[in-house]
């Protein structure tokens, strides 16, 4: 099959959170598996320019925009292309999920709809992530192309909502006008979320965020896909940014890893001290509330802390908090290197997310051997929670207090300690599975425009 890969974001080029790994993981295991996969992405400030080989007029309401499609090269047997206007004006390079660009995202859609139905660029399957192209599914049944769309929901909390005013500028009608997601949902053939458990949770209107109805409309159509981790780029005895290798069996390494992350933080370098590490988005949605609520009570444990990521709301406290507690350290950073060395230093990992529609990081810290402690909800329910890989808590302060000490504890068993980090270290959540699922919805037996095309 050829398949067309639509996203706003994709490691190395342009990452802000898990979506950036999985547009470089998936397609990659895709294209094992015998398929062409080209990879479009928007061309943001600092990108390269490319190749040009292809050009597009796409329809902005009652203009006109030229679109210029560049090629990349080939990444892991994926060919990645970067769409931007022909005039070679840029888009900013996103910072966290801020809904921005919303015109500019919609004209990307209408180009890479208008390139679906080109001669030599026709898919049989076009796969959507996120709000960014939600717009996508419904402008290919407008052009009446005849590929299979597939939409993937990587957080529901993002929805692309913009003013009416805009969506009569750019010609938008019918329903889910203003919201890029409920286009999305109301007009592909198939929708997915990134683990069964968080599926669930939004067809509730607690985690539905006001779209709960519209998902259950879609009934059988809408589906969990797991994601998984991409063992070639996250792996503890390959890694380029850890100061030292180290994997099961050998695990000295994971010492000296340990060692550089307590200096690097300021820390005293103390083997015998359980290190918890907080890696991601200082964002309400990844517990942040919780964790900064609770500093007071974590800095009393006997372990240390050590908290990476952005989020400029947050990080004012962070920096207090560690200037307060000598146990305590914040690095306001996103980088991946600085990244990676907290999974491979630290001993446990927390994620205390409010919601979580799958939770990469926690299945990365498995493999350098940092047991997750975990809020039970979505994906991390069904990856870390019920599987037994890690500690999880329900509810609020006290839960999280207690869970982290029974990891403390834990901990200062030696050989059962050994054995759990063991475990988890060999556990495997493969994309094999995911990409799999997803060649069967890219082609069912007959589409669902084949059935409207015979009524």
């Amino acid at each position: 099959m050829r398949i067309h890969f639509a996203t706003s974001e994709v490691f190395p080029f342009v990452k802000v959170g898990g979506l950036g790994d999985v547009a470089q993981a998936l397609p990659k295991s895709l294209a094992r598996r015998g398929h062409r996969v080209d990879l479009f992405l928007p061309r943001y400030t600092g990108l390269p320019a490319g190749r040009a080989v292809a050009r597009l007029e796409v329809a902005a309401g009652t203009t006109k925009a030229r679109f210029e499609v560049a090629d990349q090269g080939d990444h892991d047997g994926v060919r990645y292309f970067t769409v931007g206007t022909a005039e070679q004006t840029t888009w900013e390079r996103p910072e966290g999920y801020v809904e921005k660009n919303l015109a500019s995202f919609v004209l990307f859609s209408r180009a890479l709809a208008q390139l679906a139905v080109s001669p030599g660029w026709r898919p049989d399957a076009v796969h959507c992530n996120d709000w960014h192209v939600g717009h996508l599914p419904a402008h290919l049944r407008r052009l009446d192309a005849p590929c299979r769309t597939v939409l993937t929901i990587h957080n529901l909390a993002y929805q692309g909502l913009f003013p009416h005013s805009v969506a009569d500028r750019l010609g938008l009608t019918g329903y889910g006008a203003g919201n890029l997601l409920a286009q999305g949902i109301t007009h592909a053939d198939a929708v997915t979320t990134v683990s069964d458990r968080y599926r669930d949770e939004t067809l509730s209107p607690l985690h539905g965020c006001g779209l709960d109805g519209l998902l259950r409309s879609r009934g059988e159509d809408y589906t969990g896909v797991l994601n998984g981790v991409d063992y070639d780029h996250f792996h503890p005895g390959t890694d380029p940014h850890l100061p030292t290798r180290y994997d099961v069996g050998d695990m000295a390494g994971k010492a000296v890893c340990k060692a550089e992350l307590q200096r690097a933080s300021g820390l005293p370098v103390t083997p015998d001290l359980p290190l918890i590490a907080f890696v991601g988005r200082l964002v309400k949605q990844k517990g942040v509330e919780l964790l900064l609520d609770s500093i007071d009570e974590l800095a009393t444990l006997d372990a240390q802390f050590v908290v990476v990521g952005t989020g400029e709301r947050f990080e004012r406290a962070f920096t207090r908090a560690a200037r307060f507690y000598p146990n305590v350290a914040f690095h306001p950073d996103s980088a991946e290197p600085v990244a990676r060395r907290a999974y491979a230093g630290s001993d446990l990992f927390l994620a205390p997310s409010e919601f979580e529609p799958c939770g990469l990081a926690p299945l990365i810290a498995l493999r350098y051997g940092s047991v997750p402690v975990v809020r039970r909800v979505g994906g991390m329910a069904q990856t870390i929670a019920d599987t037994g890989l890690g500690l999880s808590f329900t509810g609020a302060r006290e839960r999280l207090l207690g869970t982290l000490w029974d990891g403390i504890e834990r901990y200062r068993c030696g050989q059962s300690w050994a054995r759990l980090r063991d475990r988890a270290m060999r556990a495997r959540f493969t994309w094999d599975e995911a990409a799999e699922r997803y060649e069967r919805l890219y082609r069912p037996v007959e589409t669902d425009r084949e059935k409207e095309r015979v009524r």
